[in-house]
C-alpha cells in the first residue's frame, strides 16, 4: 500500500502562532518605543514651560511715569510712557533679555532674549538661565539688536504649540487679522508691532543664491530699506493692507517650516507706537 505524507496542519500552525508571536514582539517594541520618545520629549518641555511659568509669576504691575516729572518723555498723545519695571526682577536675573514678547490669544508669551558673546545662535537649545533646553529661548540674532532698523526673533516650531509653534498660524489672513498688533516691551519702553505680511523662505547654504532674509538686518539708509522692504513683500503668501514706510522699524519673527529641507517660516511687523 503506498505510504501518505505527514499532516502538514500542525506545522502551518507552528508557523503562524510563531508569526504572530513575532508580530506582538515587534509592535511592543514600536509602542514602548513610541512611550519613551513622548515622555522624553514632553517631561523636558513641560518643565520648560514651568520655567516660563515662574518667570511670568515674577511680572509685576505696570508702574507710571510721573507726569509732573520734567524728565518724563510723553508719547505724541501726551500720556506718559509706561515703564517696563514690571521685568525689573527678571532683567536683573539675565541681562542677556531684550524684552518680552506677547500675541494675544495665542501662547506667544515669552521674553526675548539676546546673548552679547559671538555664537549668535546662544539661545537657541538654552533656557532663560542658560542650560541646555531643547526648546531653547525666543532669541534675537546676529548683525542686529533690538533697536535696530530691521531685527528679527528667532524661536522654534514646536508640536506642542509652544515658543513659535503657532507662529504659522499667521499664514491664514482671518487668523492674523485677529492678531495682527503684537506686544513688546523693552526694558524703557512698551511698543506695539503690526502684521503685514508673512512668507515662507528657507535657510540657503553659504554659496547658494537667493534672498537671505535673515541677513537683511541692521540699520539702512532709506533707499537700502525700500529695497528690501520690496523683497520682503514679493516673497509674501499673506498680506494685510498694511504697509511700513521709512524709518519703520520692521520686526520679523523666523521659525522652522517643513514645507521644503532648510525651510522658514517669518512673519513681518512694523512699529506703530
Amino acid at each position: 500500500m503506498p505510504k501518505h505524507a505527514a499532516p502538514e496542519a500542525p506545522k502551518k500552525k507552528k508557523g503562524i502562532r510563531i508569526a504572530l508571536i513575532l508580530f506582538m514582539v515587534v509592535l511592543i517594541g514600536v509602542l514602548g518605543f513610541s512611550v519613551y520618545k513622548f515622555l522624553s520629549e514632553y517631561i523636558p518641555q513641560q518643565r520648560e514651560q514651568n520655567r516660563f511659568a515662574e518667570l511670568r509669576d515674577l511680572i509685576e504691575e505696570d508702574e507710571y511715569e510721573d507726569p509732573s516729572d520734567p524728565s518724563s518723555d510723553p508719547s505724541e498723545s501726551g500720556t506718559p510712557k509706561v515703564k517696563t519695571s514690571k521685568y525689573k526682577k527678571l532683567f536683573a536675573m539675565n541681562e542677556d533679555m531684550r524684552g518680552w514678547i506677547k500675541v494675544n490669544g495665542t501662547q506667544i508669551d515669552y521674553p526675548v532674549m539676546k546673548s552679547d558673546l559671538e555664537d549668535g545662535e546662544y539661545y537657541l537649545h538654552r533656557d532663560f538661565d542658560g542650560d541646555y533646553s531643547f526648546a531653547g529661548c525666543l532669541f534675537i540674532g546676529k548683525y542686529c539688536d533690538y533697536d535696530s532698523d530691521i531685527f528679527i526673533i528667532y524661536g522654534h516650531n514646536m508640536l506642542n504649540g509652544s515658543m513659535f509653534g503657532e507662529l504659522h498660524d499667521f499664514s491664514d489672513e482671518d487668523f492674523a487679522k485677529r492678531h495682527m498688533d503684537i506686544q513688546f516691551d523693552t526694558k524703557n519702553e512698551r511698543r506695539v508691532y503690526r502684521v503685514f505680511g508673512a512668507f515662507w523662505s528657507k535657510a540657503f547654504y553659504e554659496d547658494e543664491p537667493g534672498f537671505k532674509y535673515y541677513e537683511a538686518v541692521g540699520n539702512y539708509d532709506e533707499d537700502s530699506y525700500n529695497n528690501i522692504l520690496w523683497s520682503f513683500e514679493s516673497m509674501m503668501a499673506m498680506r494685510l493692507d498694511y504697509e511700513p514706510k521709512y524709518p519703520d522699524q520692521i520686526m520679523l519673527m523666523s521659525t522652522c517650516s517643513y514645507n521644503e529641507a532648510n525651510g522658514r517660516f517669518v512673519v513681518a511687523a512694523y512699529r506703530i507706537k
